[in-house]
């Protein structure tokens, strides 16, 4: 598709979609109050939003035009609606979880990021979430960016674009944190060297 910028609600609501057809799948697809209540969580969500039950609709109405999200045909009473996240933007699973963590919580660190999108299949592994983010940002239109250090911050944050560029950044490839060494395997090595050791004076001796 051409490019695409979605409203804050439109994202909002888009990814609210994405998070609960994976955390809660026996209340999906959703109605319009229940993509409302979802999108206004207090938890889980920056910035904490007041979405209106006729933003939530406008916001449908729109990615319904961008084939974003879709009526469920399915529905007996109330309107229920899809989306279509994965297969429009060309995500594979755990793109999708990352990009959707970002539209939901704001800027993240690489450790926010395996953390926040582990509960909607992200990535755990550092190589995993590097390869993830690149899929993103290495695109015609990329749709991650990272933002830069701000005073005070240690880490490095990462952002969606689909609701406008980030004035001032550029991409970078996310580092891979090295692998921490178990401190129980790191004792059961030193016992076993601090054995042979010992085992190979006692050979020494023998030989004497």
């Amino acid at each position: 598709m051409s490019e695409l910028l979605l409203s804050p609600a439109e994202a909002r609501v888009l990814a609210s979609l994405v998070e609960k057809s994976i955390t809660t799948p026996q209340y999906y697809p959703m109605t319009v109050n229940a993509i409302m209540l979802a999108g206004n969580q207090k938890t889980s969500r920056s910035p904490v939003m007041s979405l209106t039950e006729g933003e939530v609709g406008n916001a449908l109405n729109r990615l319904e035009e961008l084939k974003l999200v879709a009526r469920d045909s399915f529905s007996a009473r109330a309107q229920k609606y899809r989306h279509q996240f994965s297969p429009q933007l060309l995500l594979k699973p755990q793109t999708a979880a990352i990009l959707a963590t970002l539209m939901l919580r704001g800027p993240q660190t690489l450790a926010e990021l395996r953390a926040n999108g582990s509960g909607l299949g992200g990535p755990t592994e550092g190589e995993a979430l590097a390869a993830a983010l690149n899929d993103l940002a290495d695109r015609a239109q990329p749709l991650v960016v990272l933002l830069p250090r701000a005073a005070g911050q240690k880490e490095a944050r990462y952002a969606h674009t689909l609701c406008g560029d980030t004035a001032g950044t550029e991409w970078a490839e996310p580092e891979v944190p090295a692998a921490r060494p178990d401190p129980g395997a790191l004792a059961a090595l030193e016992a076993r060297v601090q054995a042979l050791e010992a085992r190979l004076a006692d050979l020494e001796a023998l030989i004497k």
